[in-house]
C-alpha cells in the first residue's frame, strides 16, 4: 500500500508555489460580488423563514393544540337525540340523511 510520502502529487504538490500578487482591491470587489448576488427575499420567503425559526415553530404547534382542542371541545357537545333515535336514524336505509345522499 503506498504511503502520501510515496505519492508523485504529494511531492509536486509540496514544491508548488503562487507567484504573483494579489491587486489591491480584490478582497473588496470579492465581498461585493458576493453581495450582489444576493437578491432581497420576496414576502412570502420573508414569511417562510421566519416560520422555519424554532421559535416561530413552537408558537405555531402551540396555537394548533389550542385551536384543535377548542373545536374537539365545541364538536364534543352532548346531541339533542335520544341515544335510541340516534342508532336507528344510523342504521335506517330510509332515513333521510342516507337518502338525501342519493
Amino acid at each position: 500500500m503506498k504511503t502520501p510520502d510515496d505519492d508523485p502529487l504529494h511531492a509536486l504538490l509540496g514544491t508548488w508555489e503562487v507567484r504573483g500578487e494579489t491587486p489591491v482591491g480584490f478582497q473588496r470587489e470579492v465581498w461585493n460580488r458576493i453581495s450582489a448576488g444576493e437578491a432581497d427575499l420576496a414576502w412570502w420567503e420573508r414569511f417562510s423563514l421566519t416560520l422555519l425559526r424554532p421559535v416561530s415553530l413552537s408558537f405555531a404547534a402551540v396555537v394548533a393544540v389550542a385551536i384543535g382542542a377548542a373545536v374537539a371541545i365545541l364538536e364534543t357537545q352532548p346531541s339533542s337525540q335520544a341515544p335510541h333515535d340516534a342508532y336507528v336514524q344510523a342504521v335506517s336505509p330510509f332515513a333521510s340523511v342516507h337518502l338525501a345522499s342519493h
